[in-house]
């Protein structure tokens, strides 16, 4: 599946965040964890923080989706759009 992330946060009024970006905030809670597979975990941080979209197999959706899910510094405004964006 290809994974677009390279999209602005939107608030509650349904308005752009300024300076906010999806990926990029998912590239550092990627790359400041200190749980799973550090070397994929790099790998994606590095492409989502240059706005590039991951080409991912099920097994690693899953995984993704799980941490962006587990993560608990995560606010439910973001952790809601980023997994939106694995239903598009």
């Amino acid at each position: 599946m290809k994974l677009n992330l390279n999209l602005p946060i939107v608030g509650l009024d349904g308005t752009e965040i300024a300076d906010s970006n999806v990926g990029k905030l998912i590239a550092q809670v990627l790359a400041q964890g200190s749980k799973g597979d550090a070397l994929k975990f790099w790998h994606w941080a590095q492409k989502l923080y240059a706005g590039e979209e991951l080409d991912l197999d099920p097994s690693d959706a899953e995984t993704l989706k799980n941490a962006i899910k587990d993560n608990e510094s995560l606010t439910i405004l973001a952790k809601a759009q980023a997994l939106a964006c694995f239903s598009n």
